[in-house]
């Protein structure tokens, strides 16, 4: 598995989807490094790569009987996953359309069906609450929910006072050991350095 997590970081910093330096986050925080996993989808090999990760996740689950994406950057792992796996793939909105039906829950799944959640990383999942309340409302069984990217640093209590179980393939903080590992090809000195003051 470390082999793995440590090709995934290559492929992350090759796309330039892991990028290191000054940015602002949607909260307005500043952060040191940026995850960009919607881009994932752009690089063929890469995102063939990252389904067998997530696939890695669902093998792990019993009796899966179908995924739903969070919007929008769940969506093309969980209809992907569907296809491969033979399993329905629904699409959960964290707020609804303000056009059309106006659902938060698009797809068409039988009722009480154990519904795995996919999103691309999770930082605290209090935006993932919506969907998941709108997933138990329709009677489906939620209890899990897979990731690639886990960087909340076990700030979860909203998932644990709703019984989720995150499955994650890597954590950011062995993203950053495996990214040290890697030559100046994919990574540079500074943002090595970068890194290392920064886990300190």
């Amino acid at each position: 598995m470390i082999d793995k997590k440590k090709e995934l970081a290559r492929l992350l910093l090759k796309d330039k989807i892991l990028k290191y330096g000054e940015f602002t986050l949607k909260s307005g925080e500043k952060s040191w490094f940026y995850v960009d996993l919607r881009l994932i989808s752009s690089f063929p090999k890469t995102f063939e790569f990252v389904i067998g990760c997530y696939i890695d996740l669902v093998k792990k689950i019993e009796n899966v009987e179908a995924f739903a994406g969070v919007a929008v950057a769940g969506i093309p792992f969980s209809s992907v996953m569907g296809y491969l796996l033979n399993l329905p793939s629904i699409i959960v909105r964290p707020q609804p359309k303000e056009h059309g039906l106006k659902k938060l829950v698009e797809g068409n799944i039988p009722v009480s069906s154990k519904v795995v959640l996919v999103d691309d990383l999770i930082t605290t999942g209090s935006s993932k609450i919506p969907g998941i309340l709108a997933l138990r409302d329709k009677n489906f069984k939620v209890e899990d929910m897979v990731v690639l990217v886990d960087r909340s640093q076990s700030n979860l209590e909203e998932l644990i006072d709703l019984n989720i179980n995150l499955h994650a393939f890597i954590s950011i903080e062995e993203l950053f050991k495996l990214c040290l590992e890697l030559d100046k090809s994919y990574i540079s000195e500074e943002e090595k350095e970068l890194i290392r003051t920064n886990l300190n």
